[in-house]
């Protein structure tokens, strides 16, 4: 597997992403490819982010599951279908997001 470098790949904005999603958030990668998101992630600290391609959301692959938030990479482009299933999948968020590294505990 190639070295990732952190933000060295153009401006950065899929790193800041992930760093700012919620903790447990479903990320959409913006293709089938996955290898470098979660490795990206796993360099991050952010395991606990689920990175998806589109057609996660377009096949339903979602149904049935409940998430604190969905976040799209910047890159990604949907097809009219994923559009449509996406806006389903944003009524399975349900829990109060928090930011990584927040504790639900007092």
């Amino acid at each position: 597997m190639p070295e990732i470098q952190v933000g060295g790949r153009q401006s950065g904005r899929t790193t800041r992403a992930m760093l700012a999603a919620p903790k447990g958030a479903v990320y959409v990668w913006l293709n089938g490819r996955l290898d470098y998101p979660k490795a990206l992630a796993r360099k991050l600290g952010r395991e606990d982010l689920k990175i998806v391609s589109p057609y996660w959301i377009e096949d339903r692959q979602w149904a049935g599951m409940e998430f604190p938030a969905m976040d799209i990479d910047h890159a990604t482009t949907f097809t009219e279908k994923q559009w449509e299933r996406y806006w389903e999948a944003k009524t399975r968020v349900r829990a109060v997001p928090q930011k990584a590294g927040q504790s639900d505990t007092p």
